[in-house]
């Protein structure tokens, strides 16, 4: 299984590193994609993820990060993305629950990302939060980028899928999916292209069923494939291969050789 996203820097996993990658192993985790969300801790967060093999990271300024449009330039991808671990640009997007006074800033910082996705030729992670309209509007004016695109932690409505559907992007489903409150969501997806499906954990939040409450890790993926594999009435092993695939056809710097 591939954790498409999750935090390894944040102080709850990179505290106890050592046992979440050991987790991993121990529950058939084979890769890992580390999501950045401010630039200023790329180093940092960069140096606790190389030291194993099968971990990867993305580069972007996450949209409640922003306080400014002048916080990032094309010069800072310019610097980062030719590394070989950087297999992703974001996450970013627009946040209208956490960040609602700051809509142009992330607008702009959208954009860039959007414009470095095209320049590297390497896949958007968007976060979207009470903006899907918003997204919609920026992304319509890209579409002639062709750029690789995938929703992370899909809570969309069923506007939102249509225009991923529409457009080949991809979505990836964390352990939201397995709440008993969801049912809407899982209304929402069941009909989705599996080709266009990523699983994720987004540790340490958002802990699946029957982890629910805990400190999420990425070892937790297990569960929500198991879960989605029941849900679309697939063998785990048939669905793990799937979404596996789904993440090198995307994510397509990573090698599938080189695992935890």
């Amino acid at each position: 299984m591939i954790d498409s996203h999750c935090h390894l820097d944040f102080k709850k996993l990179s505290e106890n590193f050592d046992n979440v990658i050991l987790n991993s192993k121990i529950n058939n985790v084979t890769s890992l994609l580390s999501i950045n969300t401010n630039p200023l801790n790329f180093e940092k967060h960069l140096k606790i993820i190389k030291k194993n093999k099968g971990i990867y990271i993305s580069y972007g300024l996450h949209p409640c990060e922003v306080e400014t449009s002048k916080q990032l330039s094309m010069q800072d991808f310019d610097n980062h993305c030719i590394n070989p671990l950087v297999i992703g640009i974001g996450e970013t997007g627009i946040d209208l629950f956490h960040s609602q006074n700051l809509l142009k800033e992330q607008i702009e910082i959208f954009e860039l990302h959007i414009e470095a996705s095209k320049k590297y030729n390497l896949p958007l992670i968007i976060h979207q939060r009470n903006s899907e309209n918003e997204i919609i509007e920026v992304l319509k004016n890209f579409l002639s980028y062709d750029v690789k695109i995938i929703f992370h932690c899909f809570t969309g409505s069923n506007l939102l899928l249509d225009f991923c559907l529409k457009n080949n992007f991809y979505i990836s489903l964390s352990g939201i999916i397995t709440f008993k409150s969801a049912d809407k969501l899982r209304n929402t997806i069941k009909n989705y292209p599996l080709n266009l499906i990523l699983i994720e954990t987004d540790s340490p939040f958002l802990a699946p069923e029957p982890m629910r409450g805990k400190m999420n890790e990425p070892s937790f993926i297990k569960y929500t494939a198991e879960y989605l594999s029941r849900f679309f009435n697939l063998q785990t092993k048939e669905f793990e291969e799937i979404t596996n695939n789904n993440f090198f056809n995307l994510f397509t710097k990573a090698k599938k050789d080189n695992q935890l």
